[in-house]
């Protein structure tokens, strides 16, 4: 889905961007961060706002237009008592009007206490292809890797 394959893009030995392109690299780095807040804080249409319109996803769930598949991840989400989004390493492409971006997170999702179930927690990698847009950066096409989990993933979040 995304235009780097393996991370080679990014090997050593590693120039400074220019003055120029910081403001880029901030926004689109802050894209994956807005989609995390607005999972965690259960506001679709934040998570929404960070697409592009006509937007890819693939991952757990499958792979689907962004305006399907995002409901089904924002449910997901919204089924536990609480989830936070920890974003750690963030790796970004910038070329001209469009941009690669690949975001490492650890997601935990919390049961509420004394329902008997597990507590889910999922490293994942974001893969996010964007594109500069009138207002700004949006993502074009995303596949979520996922890195590693611990605990019971819901039923149907299997591929």
């Amino acid at each position: 889905m995304t235009s780097v394959e393996n991370g080679q893009v990014w090997r050593g030995p590693i120039a400074p961007p220019s003055p120029a392109e910081l403001p880029d690299i901030y926004a689109l780095q802050q894209l994956c961060r807005v989609y995390a807040l607005g999972i965690d804080s259960r506001d679709l249409d934040l998570v929404r706002s960070v697409f592009a319109p006509d937007a890819q996803v693939a991952g757990m769930q499958g792979a689907a237009a962004a305006g399907d598949y995002l409901p089904k991840i924002y449910a997901g989400a919204a089924a536990y008592a609480a989830t936070q989004h920890n974003m750690t390493n963030q790796y970004v492409q910038l070329r001209g009007d469009e941009a690669t971006v690949w975001s490492y997170a650890v997601c935990y999702h919390i049961e509420e206490p004394g329902n008997g179930r597990e507590d889910l927690i999922v490293a994942v990698q974001y893969r996010d292809d964007c594109r500069r847009f009138p207002g700004g950066w949006l993502i074009t096409a995303r596949e979520a890797v996922p890195q590693w989990t611990k605990g019971p993933l819901p039923e149907g979040a299997r591929k």
